[in-house]
């Protein structure tokens, strides 16, 4: 952990996310707190299958990228999201740009561009939050 810490200090970076994976495959995400106190984040996202944006076919620009979460169930890990990247959370689906779109807890998470609605990518399934 000392080595992945001052690597990402010294790029400035205030977090960082661990993806543990398994025979190949991604299995979940873990995010390190780099406060002072180097710590780990008590919540972590377990993850079923992940398709990556040049799988899906698409090259699209991330910048001003907004979070939509659909109903309660997905708003805590929108919130949790939205404070880690430093992304900004939308009460409505946004009518134009990139939205990182939580639809549940327990479903998947993609990005789409609006106003087409088209999977940009990565769409992530997520098993478990917390």
């Amino acid at each position: 952990m000392d080595k992945l810490a001052l690597m990402a200090e010294s790029l400035g970076h205030t977090w960082v996310m661990v993806i543990n994976s398994s025979a190949g495959h991604p299995k979940e995400l873990r995010f390190l707190d780099m406060g002072k106190d180097r710590r780990w984040f008590d919540k972590g996202v377990e993850l079923g299958e992940v398709k990556l944006q040049r799988g899906l076919g698409q090259r699209v620009s991330f910048g001003g990228t907004k979070i939509y979460a659909e109903g309660k169930p997905a708003q805590e890990l929108a919130t949790f999201l939205g404070e880690i990247s430093g992304l900004p959370i939308s009460e409505k689906l946004p009518e134009a740009g990139v939205v990182l779109s939580i639809i549940t807890n327990s479903g998947p998470v993609h990005f789409q561009k609006r106003p087409t609605s088209e999977i940009t990518g990565p769409v992530i399934q997520v098993i478990r939050f917390g």
